[in-house]
């Protein structure tokens, strides 16, 4: 008996497409706290001539190229979301079509 070529389970595909943009959003407040928590410690707590300064930047350069990575989790969720309809519309189709 050979493999099944597709095996698809709607909700799931439509849960994970939700868990991946509310992932995305957690991990975007967390960046977003950590910056806040990182301009405190310069500000008050880590204060150099330079050394500081640069960190500050360093993070900030880090937690903005961190938030356009993630931004790919929102595109997959969408993915995800949209194949799921589209193999459930084909599936209504195909049973449409057998029925006359």
């Amino acid at each position: 008996m050979g493999k099944a070529d597709v095996d698809v389970t709607y909700q799931d595909m439509r849960d994970a497409a939700k868990r991946l943009k509310d992932e995305r959003q957690d991990i975007d407040r967390k960046l977003d706290d950590l910056r806040k928590y990182i301009q405190s410690l310069v500000s008050d707590g880590y204060v150099t001539g330079r050394s500081s300064k640069q960190f500050d930047q360093s993070f900030d350069e880090f937690t903005t190229g961190a938030k356009k990575t993630i931004e790919g989790l929102e595109g997959m969720g969408d993915f995800l979301k949209s194949a799921a309809e589209a193999f459930e519309n084909l599936d209504s189709e195909l049973e449409k079509g057998l029925k006359g």
